[in-house]
């Protein structure tokens, strides 16, 4: 296989790895939370110490009995607040849903004091999430319950926990109960579910997820991917085109909910076998249900950030809610060397720099041999130039000669490109170390503000209806790609030459839609690659 095949195959897996799934924008909420205030789970002032992000809140005891709480008949919704140092959250006692959810780290766009982003919000013909469905001839949902609450708004730091019950009862009689515990520095929040017939007798309750349908408008900022569950160890992942022609699945159940690139919400049952999940489309609204046997009703909920330490931290492999491909196996180890040089520089862009550096140094060897190689096939180009005029018409004799030319120079003709096609899973696993994890959201570097985006977002101008940008970054990419070209010996005619000139533009192209950062590592990696090629153009004549 000669070199330009294997550059067109490395290239066609690069334009594979660059599509991504656009969705959709959320609509704001317009709602006032009255004054929370600072409580722990028996109802004093928090001054509990902070514990670690790592503690997950842990549902009250399902023997615990609960307070009977007076349903009403009629009244307004009751809105309750619960703010933690990590988000603040809307219930309504209107089906007892969750009807905002806004996080305190995480902004809705780079653009500074932009609003806190949103998880959660409303939507017309969407219901809100942690609904109740109970299965029948004609299943039940409790969106038009009205549900009592026992507790109020929480404000919560540390270690301090807070719990809230909601009960409601179903025109049937069933009484159906929801309680949360949160606590003050994590993002799990206890969730447990029981659904009681007038008789007494434990009905099998569905939790309910929900997202909107339509996901044609995309928002950049935290592309929706879809219904994400991992099930008996598999992961499930349906687009929302998919999903409108419904799934189910059944088994070992970990964890199933709807994932957007950088953040997840989704139901963790505590003890997940023979449990059944499922996902569906109805009208505006997607559905991501969960449920097991009757009286088997114990979750944590997650709405938080895809941080692979936080999830990790959480358990049941949520961290794999993180699709990191194909090349995982190399993405993770990458993500963890960026962590640990993000410790001593607090720059995203330094790390890429250090860890482009690091990689360079390891592949060091094999870049060097591929040099050494093209500049001495270079040399050889004479003696080959000759064999072709002499054998020109026999192809076969032809190759023969070419191969005792190279042995007898001790040269291998694989030596110049097998090395290069190697370095692509490493490239590859960096793309998605870079573009997938929440790290770089947001991460400035020099004029980049969010070195998960483009460059040419940082330059912005208008044109006419046009919204364009200056894409420096990616400009000075192809510029030092051109020159290493330049740099770098051929062996072949010089159409091949032409066409090995025509890569950096191509390249560029490509760059202007990628990452930030993955350009910041191209281009360092580029600079590097010159210096060498330099060193062992004037030490091998």
């Amino acid at each position: 296989m000669d070199k330009r095949a294997l550059i067109g195959i490395a290239l066609s897996i690069l334009v594979l790895v660059v599509y991504q799934q656009m969705v959709s924008y959320y609509y704001p909420t317009p709602a006032t939370a009255p004054a929370p205030v600072e409580v722990k789970s028996d109802g004093e002032k928090a001054t509990s110490p902070a514990a670690p992000p790592s503690a997950t809140p842990t549902p009250a005891p399902a023997s615990a009995p609960t307070p009977p709480i007076e349903i009403p008949h009629g009244q307004p919704a009751k809105e309750i607040t619960v703010e933690t140092e990590n988000y603040r959250a809307v219930f309504s006692t209107h089906g007892a849903r969750l009807k905002s959810f806004k996080f305190k780290k995480f902004r809705t766009s780079a653009v500074a004091k932009s609003p806190p982003f949103e998880m959660v919000t409303t939507a017309a013909g969407v219901p809100l999430p942690l609904g109740v469905r109970l299965p029948g001839v004609t299943p039940f949902e409790d969106g038009a319950v009205a549900y009592a609450a026992q507790g109020g708004d929480l404000k919560l730091t540390g270690a301090a926990k807070g719990t809230l019950v909601f009960q409601g009862q179903t025109p049937n009689g069933t009484v159906i109960t929801k309680s949360l515990t949160f606590a003050g520095a994590n993002y799990s929040i206890g969730l447990e579910v029981a659904a009681k017939a007038a008789d007494g007798s434990a009905q099998t309750a569905e939790v309910l997820l929900t997202d909107k349908s339509d996901h044609a408008v995309a928002n950049h900022d935290a592309p929706f991917e879809g219904y994400i569950a991992l099930v008996d160890n598999k992961i499930k992942r349906e687009v929302p085109a998919d999903a409108v022609k419904g799934h189910e699945f059944s088994g070992d159940v970990s964890w199933a909910g709807f994932g957007h690139t950088y953040f997840f919400i989704a139901l963790l049952p505590d003890n997940g076998a023979q449990h059944k999940t499922s996902v569906r489309q109805t009208g505006a609204a997607l559905t991501a249900a969960i449920n097991g046997p009757a009286g088997n009703g114990r979750y944590t909920l997650f709405v938080g950030p895809k941080e692979i330490d936080l999830l990790e931290s959480v358990g049941k492999g949520i961290e794999r809610a993180i699709d990191f491909g194909y090349f995982g196996f190399v993405s993770k180890p990458l993500l963890y060397v960026l962590h640990f040089f993000h410790r001593l520089t607090s720059s995203y862009g330094l790390d890429i720099i250090i860890l482009t550096v690091l990689i360079k140094l390891l592949m060091a060897p094999l870049t060097h041999k591929s040099m050494v190689s093209m500049k001495s096939m270079a040399k050889l180009a004479p003696q080959m130039e000759k064999l072709k005029e002499k054998f020109g018409a026999d192809k076969e004799k032809l190759n023969r000669e070419i191969m005792e030319l190279y042995k007898r120079n001790g040269v291998n003709p694989l030596g110049g490109c097998l090395p290069m096609v190697l370095q692509f899973p490493v490239f590859i696993g960096l793309y998605n170390a870079l573009s997938t994890p929440i790290e770089l959201r947001h991460a400035p570097f020099m004029w980049i503000n969010d070195l998960s985006q483009p460059d040419w977002q940082a330059l912005p101008f208008t044109l006419g209806d046009w919204h364009l940008g200056i894409p420096v970054l990616t400009i000075l990419m192809g510029a030092s790609m051109f020159l290493q070209q330049w740099m770098t010996p051929s062996a072949g005619d010089p159409n091949q030459r032409k066409m090995m000139m025509l890569m950096p533009v191509m390249f560029t192209f490509m760059f202007v839609s990628f990452p930030a950062g993955l350009t910041v590592y191209w281009l360092v990696n580029n600079v590097l690659s010159i210096a060498q090629q330099y060193w062992i153009n004037r030490k091998h004549g």
